[in-house]
C-alpha cells in the first residue's frame, strides 16, 4: 500500500528537496550540538549532586530566575522468583488479548528519534 502512495505522489522539485536537505542538516547539526552539551553538563550536574549531598545546596532552589529541582531518579524493585512468574503469566495473558482483539489500542503522542551515525566521533 505504502508503494501506490508514493507512486500517486507528484515527484518533488529540485528546490523542495534542497529545502528538505538544508531541513535536515539543520536538525542533525543542532542534534550534535545538544550532544555536546549535554556532555559538557554531566560533570556540572555531578557537581550539583555533590554540593547537595554536602548541604551546600537545598534540593530545590533558584538561581537568576532559573528553578532547580533534584529527582532522585525512578525507584524500582528486584521481584522474588514467585512474583516474577506471575508476572509472566500476566505477559502471556496480554499477548493474548492482543492476538484475540479484546485488548483496546492506544497510542500515545507522536516524536521524532534522531541519533548521530555509530560511526561519526562526537566532536569535542
Amino acid at each position: 500500500m505504502a508503494d501506490l502512495l508514493l507512486a500517486a505522489a507528484p515527484p518533488a522539485p529540485a528546490a523542495a528537496a534542497a529545502d528538505l536537505d538544508a531541513l535536515l542538516d539543520d536538525v542533525t547539526a543542532i542534534k550534535a550540538q545538544q550532544k555536546e552539551l549535554e556532555q559538557q553538563l554531566e560533570p556540572l550536574l555531578e557537581a550539583l549532586n555533590t554540593a547537595m549531598a554536602t548541604g551546600q545546596l537545598d534540593p530545590s532552589f533558584s538561581h537568576n530566575d532559573w528553578a532547580f529541582s533534584h529527582s532522585p531518579g525512578r525507584l524500582t524493585y528486584d521481584f522474588p522468583a514467585a512474583v516474577q512468574q506471575i508476572e509472566q503469566q500476566l505477559k502471556a495473558a496480554k499477548e493474548s488479548a492482543i492476538q484475540l482483539g479484546s485488548a483496546k489500542e492506544k497510542r500515545g503522542n507522536p516524536f521524532w528519534t534522531i541519533r548521530p551515525p555509530k560511526t561519526q566521533p562526537l566532536p569535542f
